[in-house]
């Protein structure tokens, strides 16, 4: 019998939360705060995606296994949240980069606005599509190409390995098949999981660099850079509790075990909003702060493809 629960309660809880930073960034973008075309636009679809997410959760919840596809959609839409997530830091520290380096550039990724013939730009997506991150022995100045390219196989190989395992009779655990497609599945979580750990460990050297040249050349960091700092920590543990839900069974969405007649168990829902949503929501807040501690930024300067590839070589040999 479907009713609401201690699960679905924990999920109308986080709902009202991102509703909460969902509002505030519609109030931002309808006073002209924050422009369309900027960090924040990748930040609202992590919000859009979250809500999306919690209501599916919801919807399990109350409904229980009487709607499997709630569920899927719940799961995949989970994992998307917290890769769109990886990626909004990313841009957040490279809108830093682009108002607050002397040339107005980011030595992660060329300015977006700079003319670019088409055939270099076709040149450079199929490099990165064929050679991955070896295409950077070529094009060294677009290290967020790399990322892009990795935080999406990355991605791909956790949708894959979910929806493989989702196939799965775990009324017979220990079929041939059902063994089978676990360890596959595990597999293809738990590296994909782990490439985003990884992403996150360079995310936190890229920060401390930036943080140790602004130092050295202001005298001291940008408060900006120190919110990022802290937004880093609970998507270090997001990630780390990804590479472990995806390595250890007892932590996996697909065990038995952590499943009642209605949806998940209390302690299974305890453990999973506690160190899969809560990390993410606080992440997220985090990063909308940056809106308060980046308002007397100056602005982009314009910037021409000469000047440009000047600019990206000074700062890569600082």
């Amino acid at each position: 019998m479907s009713k609401f629960n201690g699960e679905a309660g924990a999920g109308l809880v986080f709902l009202i939360l991102y509703l909460c930073v969902f509002l505030w960034l519609l109030f931002a973008y309808s006073t002209h705060i924050i422009k369309w075309r900027s960090r924040w636009s990748m930040l609202f679809f992590h919000v859009v995606v979250r809500l999306a997410s919690q209501a599916c959760g919801i919807g399990f919840a109350v409904l229980g296994f009487a709607n499997t596809n709630m569920f899927l959609a719940f799961l995949i839409l989970g994992a998307e949240g917290y890769f769109t997530l990886v990626l909004c830091a990313f841009r957040f520290i490279i809108s830093w980069h682009e108002h607050n380096l002397p040339g107005g550039v980011s030595w992660l990724e060329p300015r977006r606005d700079t003319k670019i013939d088409p055939r270099k730009r076709t040149q450079r997506i199929l490099a990165f599509l064929f050679l991955g991150p070896f295409a950077l022995l070529i094009y060294h100045d677009n290290l967020m190409a790399a990322f892009h390219l990795l935080l999406i196989l990355a991605n791909t190989a956790i949708i894959i390995g979910g929806s493989y395992l989702a196939n799965a009779n775990l009324a017979d655990f220990d079929s041939s098949d059902t063994q089978r497609r676990l360890r596959i599945s595990r597999i293809s979580r738990t590296a994909g999981q782990s490439v985003f750990l990884g992403c996150n460990a360079a995310l936190l050297f890229v920060l401390l660099l930036t943080a140790r040249n602004d130092r050295r050349t202001r005298g001291r960091v940008h408060p900006t850079l120190v919110v990022l700092l802290i937004a880093w920590i609970p998507l270090i543990v997001r990630g780390t509790y990804g590479v472990l839900q995806s390595a250890d069974f007892e932590l996996s969405y697909y065990n038995p075990n952590n499943y009642g007649s209605n949806g998940f168990t209390a302690h299974y829902t305890l453990v999973e909003y506690l160190m899969g949503v809560t990390t993410e929501w606080l992440a997220c807040v985090l990063l909308s702060c940056t809106y308060f501690t980046s308002k007397n930024d100056p602005p982009k300067p314009d910037i021409t493809p000469q000047r440009e590839e000047k600019v990206v070589e000074l700062e890569q040999k600082t």
